[in-house]
């Protein structure tokens, strides 16, 4: 018996750990027609078995070859030591090439390094820091919300949980500026979904109605507000917040470069606007796997009360919930915030003994890497303690990406765990979410992961025990 089986036998020995949700596997590897019929509905379901038991897949397709690495030495290759050659498909860079094509996920080589040295230091912990009693303020008023929810009404998870985290990111970008929120709600659905014809190569001349279709048209909506936001962010005499538009404005690029220009800052707002949803998919799966799984959540309650005693979080409080911060690292192992990488190479290359020749797709999928037979024991159960500081060192450092790796790693990682350590210390020391009878859940993924219907809860008042206090 694999360790991690072990441990969850031994927590609960009379209850069988509970099916969690995912789409069918297909036993066998899907056709090119299944797959553009397939992938633009959800990308998982066409993750067949093979995927989760070799470490490297090659297959052919309509549009040439495909290599799926889950192999740790693999995605080292790729995400980290060559990734130069490793280029972002052509369609996911149209998407994202707006007003001046100045944004990090259109970019490559050169250009993409330096917007990354101002970009960086402008989201880093350090940076953030200041912005985290706001945060908790913010999150408190979420919770005295949820509290005068009418005993037994059932909440969709995600819309409640969008206003809090909207507020959160709206106040780390622009400080009290409210017409901000409102291009985070919008940007925090782009591009929404992919389409068939984004998987075929198509010649350039036909890439114009890209800015036509219904999913990616309005952005240009927001300019004007951008605009002028940065403006006055680049006055001398303006007094307001050092917030992140300000540091991304006036911030010189690493080395003595010159800052970005308003139309690249302008650029980046909306890139970096399109990932304010990523914190909203770990906390809807996370209390999914809580309701599920009540000895791991009995088992967070006493951390909490132990720690926290019933107060508020501070900034000083967050390393202390070890286990706290395991559930929130399994969750994000079972459910991906990114569970899907793909790049195009540039140049022929061998990885992991394989011929990569130029053009090929390269995809490194973390939600198969993170449930990949030889990668995790057991790996379809929910065991936070595989992520407990004695366990952490034997797991390869590559087999766990929730935000990418690499120097392409999502810039707005420290935000998104900022935001939810701090709402799951504080909600979940205060309610306990269970889900209502009945439903469907099944996940779906392109740019993120979410649950197609949402999941809906009833929420419950929970007092601290003192007794854990200490």
């Amino acid at each position: 018996m694999t360790r991690g089986a072990a441990a969850m036998t031994v927590s609960h020995p009379a209850a069988p750990a509970p099916q969690l949700a995912m789409p069918p596997r297909p036993a066998r590897p899907l056709s090119t027609l299944a797959l553009l019929l397939t992938v633009p509905a959800n990308s998982l379901a066409a993750c067949d078995e093979a995927l989760f038991e070799e470490l490297v897949v090659e297959r052919r397709f309509l549009w040439g070859r495909v290599f799926v690495f889950s192999d740790p030495d693999g995605i080292r290759h790729v995400l980290q030591d060559n990734c130069d050659n490793y280029l972002r498909l052509s369609p996911v860079r149209r998407a994202f090439e707006f007003s001046a094509q100045g944004g990090m996920v259109c970019l490559e080589g050169e250009a993409w390094r330096q917007h990354r040295r101002v970009i960086n230091p402008a989201l880093d912990h350090r940076a953030l820091r200041p912005d985290v009693p706001e945060l908790i303020r913010l999150t408190e008023q979420a919770a005295a919300h949820l509290a005068q929810l009418p005993r037994g009404e059932a909440v969709e998870i995600g819309r409640t949980l969008t206003h809090l985290l909207t507020r959160t990111t709206g106040h780390v970008f622009a400080g009290d500026e409210p017409e901000i929120d409102a291009m985070l709600l919008r940007m925090g659905r782009y591009p929404e979904k992919y389409a068939a014809l984004d998987l075929l190569p198509l010649p350039r001349w036909l890439r114009w109605f890209d800015r036509y279709r219904r999913s990616r048209a309005g952005t240009e909506n927001y300019h004007a507000l951008l605009d002028r936001l940065i403006a006055a962010r680049r006055d001398p005499a303006y007094g307001g917040g050092k917030d992140l538009l300000w540091r991304m404005a006036t911030t010189p690029e690493r080395g003595g470069g010159a800052p970005l220009s308003p139309a690249e800052v302008r650029d980046e707002a909306l890139t970096l606007a399109s990932t304010a949803a990523t914190p909203l998919r770990p906390l809807t799966w996370i209390w999914y796997l809580l309701a599920t799984h009540p000895a791991v959540e009995a088992r967070l309650h006493a951390e909490l009360d132990a720690v926290l005693g019933g107060r508020t979080p501070n900034p000083d409080d967050v390393p202390k919930l070890v286990y706290l911060r395991q559930v929130l690292d399994e969750t994000m192992r079972l459910y991906p915030p990114l569970p899907l990488i793909l790049r195009s190479a540039a140049g022929d290359d061998f990885v992991c003994g394989r011929k990569v020749k130029r053009r090929s797709i390269v995809a490194v999928m973390p939600w198969v890497v993170h449930r990949h037979e030889k990668l995790w024991p057991d790996p379809d159960r929910f065991d936070p303690d595989r992520f407990s500081p004695q366990r952490v060192g034997a797991r390869p450092r590559y087999a766990y990406l929730p935000f990418g790796i690499g120097p392409h790693v999502c810039p707005g990682a420290a935000l998104a765990m900022t935001e939810i350590l701090i709402a799951l210390a504080i909600l979940a020391q205060r309610f306990r979410f269970r889900l209502v009878p009945g439903q469907q859940i099944e996940p779906v993924a392109w740019t993120t992961l979410r649950p197609r219907h949402g999941i809906r809860f009833t929420v419950e008042m929970r007092r601290p025990d003192p007794q854990c206090h200490r």
